[in-house]
């Protein structure tokens, strides 16, 4: 029979707590994070490939939402990369329903000054991830899962409404 060998000096507990300031803040700075990269993005890369000829018009006119769609991929990738180093409960729920969420957020921020694209991305961000990480909590797997699904799905067909 095995024999367990508990090793008491280096115990990797995951922390049960829950830190919403902490998941908020994390959400504000990559709300930010997402606002920069789109305004990078589409300054340096879209608009420099695709708006140089006129063969691309359909292309440079929604470079602000490709921009954004590429930056909701990275800021989700660094999110999910931050949520694991903070041992928050299930990282990959909250960075994937968040960004499902907030896709195309540039499009729906495009014509705003930027101080105002700058907060809403910060607090839908911010509040994105406090709801998915709360949900998270939860012990068990599936239910966490089709409450995310759940309410990934009620919130894009009201965003699709809206």
């Amino acid at each position: 029979m095995a024999k367990v060998i508990v090793d008491e000096m280096h115990p990797q507990v995951v922390s049960m707590s829950y830190s919403w300031w902490r998941v908020a803040l994390i959400g504000a700075a990559i709300g930010i994070a997402f606002w920069t990269l789109t305004f990078l993005v589409s300054h340096f890369i879209v608009d420099q490939l695709f708006c140089r000829s006129t063969v691309n018009a359909l292309a440079c006119s929604n470079s602000i939402g490709l921009s954004g769609n590429i930056a909701t991929i990275l800021v989700a990738t660094a999110g999910l990369a931050i949520l694991v180093r903070l041992r928050v409960m299930r990282p990959l729920i909250v960075a994937v329903a968040a960004a499902i969420v907030l896709w195309g957020l540039a499009g729906w921020t495009n014509g705003l000054a930027w101080g105002e694209i700058a907060f809403w991305s910060a607090f839908l961000y911010s509040l994105s991830y406090v709801l998915f990480s709360w949900i998270s909590r939860y012990s068990r797997t599936i239910p966490v899962l089709i409450s995310a699904a759940l309410v990934v799905l009620i919130a894009r067909i009201v965003l699709a409404v809206w």
